[in-house]
């Protein structure tokens, strides 16, 4: 350790003592009165003796007053220090009742006051004086001592309003924060999962592209004017120009911007205005409302030929396109000759001919053995020519009970399986194409209308399209059935 640090003080004082002998050996040698004479004077004159104490006691206070500044500076210099020291000074004890300044004066008050107060007497002090001095003393006291009792409550009260201010700056600082973190966190989950959407969002482009390109540029130029939207060449171009944008970005790099013209161009291709949704809605004209509604007729007759198995799809595409008859169609065994005769009734021309033959034993077997083969027409006016007006009547008849015997056919395709598969497929799609009731009597229905041929020669038209269109599909294993799901008609 410093020696000077242990001496320091001891030094201090040995100094101040020799000062102050020097002092008196001055005053001495001066000639001035000694330290005895001048005790005994005043001992003599009271009132000297008085303002001398009050000399000395201002002095003092002075002293005290230098000591207390120096000691404030030093703690504000102290790097140490921290801001909440600062701050409990104004409650320390000497603080009466907030400034240390104040507490001094009254304090000086009291110590030079009292004294005067009680040796008034011996100072020849008059009675008016020593009122005053008592007035101003009880004054003093009675405000500082008491405003610091009366004041605890006030000062509670702006503790716990400074602490609860605190507080509720801490609680907004700590909300402000959480919202910033949660907002980083959205951005950063939604920059997440931005590639998935991303992929999503062109799965579905894709597949409007593919039906809107078959559409537009492979039945497009078969089509009647005006069964497709005007402008779906370009939207379709501008499809594929965003898609290859999309496609083209690496790692996974994928904005906001980006996905947004995705999801545009989807909902511009499957929207009210696109060719797959103005065609639909062209075609609901060739079929009644039922379904639950026209478009929603046409999707569920689509779905059903989406569904269907190899040899069903065959029976669907000439049940719906009112196609030559095809051999193939009807499997083996599948119709008897007693399910051939119930079938007459749906052919209006046989039945009028063949009324007083159908009961005849043999006639059913040898009538179906003429109706499936190639040269039906000749062998039937051959066998049966004068039942009917003309060979023109027969071929007519022949057509409507090959008709009859394959929508028969056709409906035993619709099987519950089937059925649910269309629903499922359909479930999520817009209100207009979502089928109200998937029953077996609402398919057969719709099946028969659809070969019935009714309905505008542009719904007509509008509805082979679609026929096509799901052949189409069908060999390029694109989900027809879930891209209706996506359209927003």
């Amino acid at each position: 350790p410093n020696p000077w640090a242990l001496l320091r003080t001891p030094a201090r004082i040995l100094l101040s003592g020799l000062a102050l002998v020097a002092v008196l050996f001055a005053a001495q040698g001066a000639g001035l009165p000694s330290p005895g004479s001048l005790l005994a004077w005043l001992g003599e004159n009271p009132a000297q003796l008085a303002a001398l104490l009050v000399f000395a006691v201002g002095l003092g206070f002075a002293a005290f007053l230098w000591w207390l500044a120096a000691r404030c500076f030093a703690l504000l210099r102290d790097p140490g220090t921290t801001p909440e020291q600062l701050a409990s000074l104004r409650d320390l004890p000497l603080a009466l009742p907030e400034g240390t300044v104040r507490a001094l004066l009254a304090l000086i008050v009291g110590v030079i006051g009292l004294p005067l107060l009680l040796f008034s007497q011996s100072l020849g002090l008059r009675d008016a004086v020593a009122g005053y001095v008592n007035g101003i003393i009880a004054g003093v006291f009675g405000y500082y001592f008491g405003a610091r009792s009366t004041n605890a409550e006030t000062q509670t009260t702006r503790r716990l309003g400074e602490a609860l201010t605190i507080q509720q700056q801490q609680a907004e600082a700590l909300r402000a924060e959480n919202a910033a973190l949660g907002e980083r966190a959205a951005e950063a989950a939604a920059a997440g999962a931005r590639p998935g959407q991303l992929a999503a969002a062109l799965d579905g482009l894709s597949r409007q592209i593919g039906i809107a390109e078959a559409l537009v540029e492979t039945l497009g130029p078969a089509l009647p004017p005006g069964l497709l939207p005007e402008g779906a060449a370009e939207m379709l171009r501008r499809a594929w120009t965003v898609a290859a944008e999309a496609g083209a970005l690496a790692d996974g790099q994928v904005d906001a911007g980006t996905l947004q013209r995705v999801t545009d161009a989807l909902a511009e291709l499957g929207g009210r205005d696109g060719p797959f949704v103005g065609l639909l809605r062209q075609a609901a004209g060739a079929l009644p409302a039922i379904g639950g509604g026209p478009l929603a007729g046409v999707a569920l007759l689509l779905g059903l030929g989406w569904q269907a198995g190899s040899a069903a799809w065959r029976r669907w595409r000439a049940q719906v396109l009112a196609a030559p008859h095809d051999p193939t169609l009807f499997d083996p065994g599948t119709i008897t000759p007693a399910s051939a005769l119930l079938r007459l009734d749906a052919a209006p021309i046989f039945a009028r001919a063949f009324a007083a033959l159908r009961d005849q034993p043999g006639f059913a077997a040898g009538l179906l053995d003429i109706v499936l083969r190639d040269d039906a027409a000749d062998r039937l006016w051959a066998a049966y020519g004068s039942c009917f007006a003309s060979p023109e009547e027969a071929a007519a008849g022949l057509a409507e009970f090959r008709h009859a015997l394959l929508a028969e056919r056709a409906a035993a395709d619709v099987t519950a399986p089937v059925l649910a598969a269309v629903e499922s497929g359909l479930a999520g799609a817009a209100p207009a194409l979502r089928p109200a009731a998937v029953k077996p009597e609402t398919a057969h229905a719709l099946l028969a209308a659809a070969g019935a041929g009714g309905g505008t020669p542009d719904s007509r038209a509008a509805l082979e399209a679609l026929a096509m269109l799901l052949g189409l599909m069908r060999e390029r294993k694109l989900d027809l059935v879930r891209a209706m799901a996506e359209l927003r008609p």
